[in-house]
């Protein structure tokens, strides 16, 4: 294998539990291969952020759900934009399997996000045959970082945006090593 996606908390759909920096530093202590982070990264600021803590790469989601070439519909796209970290439920309900939803969309579909019911066993086949709502077709996903969508785009200007930000941030950074690097040495 050539790499690890390590999906950690605040992930969308299927997410993980731990945090992002702790689980770099766990996986480090026995792979030097490429790392790809995923959960809540969706700036030029938390690629590297990202990066500094020992991924490789960043691997986004819920970022580019919003590009006007995916395949979701606009009522996701929109639900997105006006979003934040507080409209995400980490759940069990759909698949058995934790999974960060959209508040909005659950309430969408006639549901009561805090009344769901436990499932019992792990099953993706009800997802999928079940002519009800459905998770990712009518109950959608999101990830902790959807705060930061501010508007529907084009892959390329996401792109342009996150190149952006993370440039930015590069020269804030270098900036504060400079000036510790004075405090330091006085």
């Amino acid at each position: 294998m050539d790499g690890l996606i390590l999906v950690a908390a605040g992930a969308g759909g299927h997410a993980g539990e731990i945090n992002s920096f702790a689980f770099v530093d766990s996986v480090r202590t026995f792979w030097d291969g490429i790392i790809l982070l995923a959960g809540s990264i969706s700036t030029g600021h938390s690629i590297l952020a990202a990066q500094a803590a020992g991924a490789d790469l960043a691997y986004m989601g819920t970022r580019f759900i919003v590009a006007k070439e995916s395949r979701a519909n606009d009522e996701y796209r929109e639900m997105l934009v006006d979003s934040d970290h507080d409209d995400i439920i980490l759940t069990d309900a759909f698949s058995g399997v934790n999974c960060n939803m959209l508040k909005p969309s659950i309430r969408k579909e006639g549901l009561d996000p805090e009344q769901l019911a436990k499932k019992e066993k792990v099953d993706f086949d009800s997802m999928s045959k079940s002519s009800e709502s459905k998770a990712w077709r009518d109950i959608w996903s999101a990830g902790h970082g959807v705060g930061a969508i501010k508007k529907i785009d084009t892959a390329a200007g996401i792109i342009k945006q996150l190149e952006k930000e993370y440039q930015e941030s590069l020269k804030k950074l270098t900036g504060q090593a400079e000036k510790l690097k004075g405090i330091i040495s006085k």
